[in-house]
């Protein structure tokens, strides 16, 4: 094994310039210095819950590790607000504010809540591996269609539900 097989490339802000070819082009392509260009760069954050804006992920189409931006808030306006459109539609994960109905029958957990983006229904199938603890009392589920939601505080959805997701803190 070589040892450049683990370097990480970082990049400076002023290096690095997101853009989609056309408006209505899905597609991401990133170009470094002026020098390469990447086409269906996939983005994501190394740190998602403890340091969203910094270390960047960015990947190629073939899913290779292309580098990391490191302080997103330096990049150029234009990339910025490609990024934060992007980060935003992958991350996109509503905050259970309460919940009024928690039902659990042979390992499927039913829930009826009201998020920040507005009444839901979550289904999950076997609470403890679509559960991950984020801090004290704080959740994060992920449905049976892979959806994410963000319970700040378990303690403060009522005795129902934490009842059942008691299980899991």
């Amino acid at each position: 094994m070589s040892s450049n097989q683990y370097d990480l490339r970082v990049f400076k802000p002023e290096e690095v310039r997101l853009f989609r070819s056309s408006p209505n082009d899905a597609t991401i392509r990133l170009t470094v210095n002026d020098e390469r260009s990447w086409y269906n760069v996939r983005i994501s954050r190394a740190f998602p819950f403890s340091d969203p804006e910094a270390y960047i992920g960015l990947r190629d189409g073939n899913d290779a590790e292309i580098g990391l931006i490191e302080d997103m808030k330096a990049l150029d306006p234009a990339s910025r607000a490609l990024l934060d459109i992007e980060l935003e539609r992958r991350y996109f994960t509503p905050k259970v504010e309460a919940v009024t109905v928690a039902d659990e029958v042979h390992g499927l957990v039913t829930f009826r809540v009201k998020t920040d983006r507005g009444d839901r229904t979550i289904v999950i199938r076997n609470l403890r591996d679509s559960s991950f603890q984020l801090g004290p009392n704080r959740l994060m589920l992920v449905d049976i269609d892979g959806n994410r939601y963000e319970l700040p505080d378990v303690r403060s959805l009522g005795p129902v539900a934490y009842t059942v997701l008691a299980k899991v803190i």
